[in-house]
């Protein structure tokens, strides 16, 4: 059970990282920023600390040996997530913008360490590190060695990728500087230019996971059958199908458990560079990937802990971030555009149909040509709003090529830290949701399961109930499946769509009934005798009734109850 005590540690360390940052940001006069397509991000500046990458040692000489030489104390030295960077505290009597742009150029200008970068602070309040590579998007008229020249002309570096991450145009350069201030300098110039759509670091930046974790059947499963009917009617769509396992749903995130007993998976890929089997989770904070999994497909009828709206759909892990410890797991991973890049570019070369993003980032271009690009190959996306309760939607969930999704709680209202606004598309369950969580000791609480919070549950659900639609009618477009959804849904709020719940309340039984043909349950396409195969076991069954597995479409009369009398009904219809 996650204790108040844990909590409020971790509450404390987040606010002591606020308090740090807005430190930072209270006496600067920024000229920062960032190119997000034409236009410009501002950055903060973080006085307290700057960081380095460090593979590059052959010296025998340790990075806090090296970085003494500048007077940065060694126990104020913080491995980043991501592999081969740390972070430094800069010396106290050089944190001003000057003092570290000339303590970065000196690291820099040195062989002691392979990149040295500031570390920005983001629009969200969060760290943004510059990379020593550029993601640079030309465009379409532009041909490859127009393209090339350019890059030669004003990176001086290598071109590591060409249409990289399977986007027409777009490169992955290794700048030759070391220097974090001259590579997004570099980058901005490289964005002005009329010939190029985009350019930008492949930035470390953190994503904030949308989770408020809390306390521990499928009773216990309001999102998916209460009786005050607040809930998206899954046991009336699995009358008509729990899924297809021909559709994969890729989730983003921080890596699945790859031997959950409770979840429907194949292996996936880890994108980080930590090499994790299947794209499993790398470390004890790499929790939160299992519990948005166990909302789309965890098994149904294996007398096992819970059910996803999915079941039998496939979920498939995209590890695209690591987890962060600072004293306890922050409820953040530390990630890169190309990480996000190279898991939608996988997605539509696997075949996969459905993508979810239960997190928020701070936006780029990269990003938002992968998401599009992902889209136009067939795939729909999904992600989180955001649990900042506010009226804007986080990044990615803001573009028109992801589905945006809200949280609602189990009385069919806004949850209080769901936020809301213009661009989303419709709500799902995300209050006191049920769902699978790491095995043993290594998730949120002790045990396989957990209770939580947050638009992390909202977004996979209605992924779930994207991956049943396409079950029954795979032939869909993901502009096709959004209209499905959005047309079915429970109506909330004022009437027709606003902004507070999107279409309202989406609805599995509804969308999967409006793609699907009355009377074929064996989905053919057509309605004949062979449709009722099972007919016999549904009247001599052990509980023959609407709700046992495949009979409740049979139950004509709709008194709980498959008999000759519902068959005689079918005859007519079936003859009329």
């Amino acid at each position: 059970m996650i204790t108040e005590t844990r909590w409020t540690l971790a509450f404390c360390a987040v606010a002591l990282v606020v308090v740090a940052v807005s430190t930072a940001q209270a006496d600067e006069v920024s000229n920062y920023y960032y190119s997000y397509f034409d236009q410009q991000r501002p950055l903060g500046l973080d006085y307290a600390r700057f960081a380095v990458l460090t593979v590059d040692t052959n010296t025998g000489v340790s990075p806090a040996d090296r970085l003494a030489r500048y007077g940065v104390d060694a126990k104020s030295l913080q491995p980043s997530a991501v592999e081969g960077w740390i972070t430094a505290g800069t010396p106290q009597d050089i944190r001003s913008a000057a003092g570290v742009e000339a303590l970065v150029a000196s690291v820099a200008d040195s062989k002691d360490l392979t990149f040295v970068s500031p570390v920005f602070i983001d629009s969200r309040s969060q760290p943004l590190i510059i990379t020593q590579h550029l993601l640079v998007g030309f465009h379409e008229d532009i041909a490859p060695q127009a393209a090339e020249r350019i890059l030669d002309d004003r990176v001086n570096g290598v071109i590591e990728e060409r249409d990289f991450a399977g986007l027409a145009g777009v490169y992955r350069v290794r700048a030759a500087s070391k220097n974090g201030f001259e590579v997004l300098d570099l980058a901005n110039a490289l964005a002005k230019l009329p010939e190029v759509k985009f350019a930008e670091s492949d930035a470390i930046i953190r994503a904030e996971l949308s989770l408020i974790p809390n306390d521990p059947r499928f009773s216990e499963q309001w999102a998916l059958n209460q009786a005050n009917d607040q809930d998206m009617d899954a046991p009336e769509a699995w009358d008509i199908t729990t899924g297809d396992d021909s559709i994969i749903v890729v989730v983003m995130d921080s890596g699945i458990q790859q031997d959950h007993p409770d979840l429907h998976q194949i292996p996936g890929q880890d994108f980080t560079g930590h090499g994790t089997p299947g794209g499993g989770p790398y470390n004890q904070c790499d929790q939160h990937a299992t519990t948005v999994a166990g909302c789309v497909s965890a098994v149904i009828n294996n007398s096992t802990g819970v059910v996803g709206v999915a079941p039998d759909c496939v979920v498939t892990s995209a590890k695209i971030g690591t987890g962060i410890w600072f004293l306890i797991c922050l409820p953040f991973i530390e990630s890169q555009p190309s990480y996000v890049a190279d898991a939608l570019d996988w997605a539509v070369t696997i075949g996969a149909r459905v993508t979810n993003s239960s997190f928020g980032f701070e936006e780029s271009s990269t990003m938002t040509t992968a998401y599009n690009n992902a889209h136009a190959n067939g795939v729909i996306n999904f992600a989180a709003t955001g649990n900042g309760g506010g009226s804007s939607i986080s990044y990615p969930a803001s573009r028109g090529s992801v589905v945006a999704v809200g949280a609602l709680n189990s009385s069919g209202n806004r949850a209080s830290f769901s936020q809301y606004g213009t661009g989303i598309a419709f709500s799902a369950p995300g209050e006191g949701i049920l769902t699978t969580d790491q095995t043993g000791g290594d998730g949120y609480e002790d045990g396989d399961y957990v209770t939580a919070d947050g638009t992390s549950y909202s977004s996979p659900y209605g992924a779930g109930v994207a991956a049943l639609v396409l079950s029954q009618a795979p032939e869909l477009t993901p502009g096709e499946v959004e209209q499905v959804l959005n047309e079915t849904c429970v109506d909330l709020g004022a009437t027709g769509y606003d902004t507070t719940y999107g279409w309202g309340f989406v609805n599995a039984y509804n969308a999967v009934a409006a793609v699907s043909v009355p009377g074929d349950y064996n989905h053919d396409g057509e309605v004949d005798l062979t449709d009722f195969v099972h007919w016999d076991d549904c009247m001599t069954g052990p509980d023959n009734g609407p709700y046992d597995a495949g009979c409740g479409p049979f139950d004509f009369e709709g008194d709980e109850d498959v008999d000759l009398e519902d068959f005689a009904a079918f005859q007519k219809a079936f003859a009329e």
